[in-house]
């Protein structure tokens, strides 16, 4: 209810029901005294036009009535349209009238209501409406004929069926006391009440509760009869509209009269629409409402409240709280009256959530935590791949994960109904890597060892080893293999081995970790000592470190020869061995089970010389021969040859034999032959022989002339024989052995 400056409108419809698809109405007793057409123009203007009644709205309306009401029915609606009607008469007296009717069949009115709705009900106060033709008068004689006339049956109400409430029928209604529903029936059973002349209403009953008016049939027939003159009756109305009682029965009132009035109006059922929703903002859009509306009046309620006037059907809302509800009604004022609001409820979109951070990384699980936004939140969401889930808190541990693998959570804010939720937040993390198993170290030596392990379950991009004794790092490399080389050890020293798993080369698993020592180390200063024909001795420095012992290796031509384990002094001599061979020593340092890398030595036995050197020649050549000395597998010879005479030489190295053969050599001369055996570079005292080629003879004469001072001397026997044997001894003093020459005398 609405105080308005010259009229009290009064809501009689809390509660309509909708029946046979027909609108909802609202009923509203105005009263403000105006007449019939004021009345109208004003429902009209306001609302949407004066009352329509119906068998299931009549009651419902009597009850908020304490006098009489206009209401939307009137004997002719359109003058302009007047249907004329004419009685003929005898010459001496006769009359002519019309009605004022907008419907179709003009003959008849009380046929409509203001709204074009056909009148299929009436619930007229007993003698009303009046007819304009009372009972005849006989004036005269004439001849008339009565036309046929079906018996009809007009229902009426009794007037003590309703109730006056009197001063409380502006009191509130239920939805029991009214139903609003227009429910049309056929216009057929409407009685004329302009009938033809002659005829009469009667048999009215006034009785409680509904009553039939009952109009006999009349049958046809032509006679002569006194002619029927028009009576109006006293309170006849030409121009009448029809007003309502307190009790609900209807009366006929002058349309000129001032009375208070019932209007009607459809209810407004609209819809506003909320679009565009941001966190500050959104757009409002509602539905128009018919007539003619004074402007649409937005009351916004929620976390900041507003209240704004309209003209037209849309509105940005603006200054809001995010991620908060707010519930919207648009009222259209229509003659500074509220229509039924137009609402729609809705939430913001909600900030995104800030400082996004991952807290705890294990294997299988990845903790998050995040500032709460700016303005309300009611939940947030997190996805990472498949999993979707929810949560009111600002801390979540998402689980059920893939060791090393790399995720991307997207964390939103969203309101309690989830039917909006913020831009997302995103990060992305690793989970850690498993750890490795199956560690072993193989291989092992004074300064390095091998590593192999067996991989964790899930994902890795490479693993992290580290070797370290108590005090320092000897070893930090990342590889992508399940196995490496560790190197640049401290000999015989206790090593921590620790492989760790990695994801992007940054994040580690938990690590598995063993120890192991490194061998000792190799011994120093391995020396042959007293080396002979057949024996040599080597000796050596132990590396630091107790308890250690040496395996000495003997070894001819890459052949084992002698093996000695155990061994605690650091020397060992070697006896009964091949001369001229090269023998290699091999000395490990053996420290438990670890043994060191070998330190080699080689020697030579000294060389034995070669006997039985012998040599056969012709002119040209000679081939020598010789005994390779004892014990030797293998031995390499160096032979020489030279004839001083000639002031030639010639040397060769003979390998695996025991002959060699010189050429182009002088016939007849003396040559002498060396031979003698070489080992690592040591040459043994040779084995010689002087061996002559064979001659290839030549005569040289020679003639000498004797003279002297002396007569006779040159004849002297003794002093030829003292010449020959001065020639022989010069001769022998050139040639000497180296040629092969003899002297003759002729």
């Amino acid at each position: 209810m609405k105080n308005l400056q010259d009229q009290i409108c009064i809501l009689i419809c809390l509660a309509p029901m909708l029946m046979y698809g027909a609108a909802e109405r609202q009923y509203f007793i105005v009263p403000r005294n105006l007449t019939w057409d004021g009345a109208r123009s004003h429902c009209q203007d306001c609302f949407k036009e004066l009352v329509t009644l119906t068998p299931d709205n009549v009651q419902g309306i009597a009850k908020r009535l304490n006098s009489e009401h206009w209401i939307g029915l009137r004997k002719n609606f359109d003058s302009n349209n007047a249907t004329s009607y004419s009685t003929s008469y005898p010459t001496s007296y006769s009359t002519s009238y019309s009605t004022r009717n907008s419907t179709s069949n003009r003959s008849m009115s009380w046929t409509r209501w203001a709204n074009g709705d056909p009148l299929a009900f009436q619930n007229w106060y007993p003698g009303w409406p009046l007819l304009k033709l009372s009972f005849p008068k006989i004036d005269c004689c004439s001849c008339s004929c009565s036309c046929p006339l079906p018996a009809t049956t007009t229902t009426t109400f009794d007037p003590t069926s309703f109730t006056d409430f009197g001063e409380n029928a502006t009191g509130n209604w239920s939805s029991d006391d009214l139903t609003a529903t227009e429910n049309m029936t056929d216009a057929s059973g409407v009685t004329d009440l302009m009938g033809s002349v002659g005829l009469m209403w009667n048999n009215i009953s006034t009785t409680a509760g509904p009553s039939m008016a009952t109009t006999l049939a009349v049958e046809p027939t032509c006679s002569r009869s006194p002619a029927v003159l028009p009576e109006f009756p006293e309170n006849y109305i030409e121009d009448s509209c029809v007003a309502m009682l307190a009790f609900g029965l209807w009366v006929e009132k002058s349309c000129s009269d001032l009375l208070p009035f019932v209007c009607y109006e459809d209810r407004f059922f609209g819809r506003a629409v909320v679009t565009d929703v941001a966190t500050e903002s959104a757009m409002l859009t509602w539905l128009p409402a018919l007539g003619d509306i004074s402007y649409y009046r937005v009351e916004v309620r929620g976390k900041d409240n507003q209240t704004v006037n309209q003209t037209g059907l849309t509105h940005r809302l603006g200054s809001l709280t995010a991620g908060s509800l707010y519930s919207v009604q648009v009222f259209p004022v229509k003659c500074e009256r509220d229509l039924n609001p137009q609402n729609v409820t809705f939430y913001t979109e909600p900030n995104k959530v800030i400082k996004l951070t991952v807290d705890t990384v294990t294997e299988t699980s990845i903790s998050l935590s995040w500032n709460k936004p700016a303005g309300n939140t009611d939940i947030y969401r997190i996805k990472v791949e498949s999993q979707v889930f929810e949560t009111d808190m600002t801390v979540s541990k998402v689980e059920s994960l893939i060791p090393g693998t790399l995720y991307t959570f997207t964390v939103q804010s969203g309101v309690r109904d989830r039917s909006k939720w913020s831009v997302e937040s995103s990060t992305t993390a690793y989970t850690r890597p498993g750890a490795v198993s199956d560690l072993s170290a193989s291989d092992i030596t004074n300064d390095s060892l091998s590593l192999t392990w067996t991989p964790p379950e899930g994902r890795y991009t490479g693993f992290r080893v580290k070797a370290f004794s108590t005090d320092h790092e000897y070893f930090n490399k990342v590889v992508s293999q399940t196995s490496t080389r560790v190197v640049n050890l401290p000999m015989g020293s206790k090593i921590k081995l620790v492989v760790t798993a990695l994801v992007n080369y940054t994040l580690e698993g938990d690590s598995l970790t063993i120890f192991n020592n490194t061998g000792p180390g190799p011994v120093s200063k391995l020396t042959a000592l007293s080396t002979k024909n057949t024996s040599f001795c080597a000796s050596w420095t132990p590396p630091p470190g107790s308890d250690l012992s040496f395996t000495v290796e003997l070894t001819l031509d890459g052949k084992p020869v002698e093996r000695f384990e155990g061994e605690k002094q650091p020397k060992k001599c070697f006896t009964k061995l091949k001369t001229s061979s090269k023998y290699t020593v091999v000395v490990h340092v053996v420290s438990g089970h670890l043994v060191s890398p070998p330190m080699t030595l080689s020697e030579f036995t000294l060389p034995s010389e070669p006997t039985n050197v012998k040599g056969e020649g012709n002119q040209n050549s000679i081939t020598f021969t010789w005994t390779a000395p004892d014990n030797i597998e293998k031995a390499t010879y160096i032979v020489n040859i030279s004839s001083n005479f000639w002031g030639q030489s010639w040397s060769d190295t003979v390998r695996d034999r025991t002959t060699h053969t010189f050429n182009d050599l002088k016939s007849g001369s003396s040559y002498r032959f060396q031979v003698s055996t070489v080992a690592g570079g040591l040459t043994s005292v040779p084995g010689s022989v002087t061996v002559r080629t064979e001659p290839d003879p030549i005569e040289v004469g020679l003639s000498m002339m004797c003279s002297s001072s002396r007569s006779l001397l040159c004849d002297n026997s003794t002093t030829r024989q003292t010449v020959f044997e001065q020639l022989e001894e010069h001769f022998r003093d050139l040639l000497k052995e180296e040629i092969k020459w003899e002297l003759q005398k002729v």
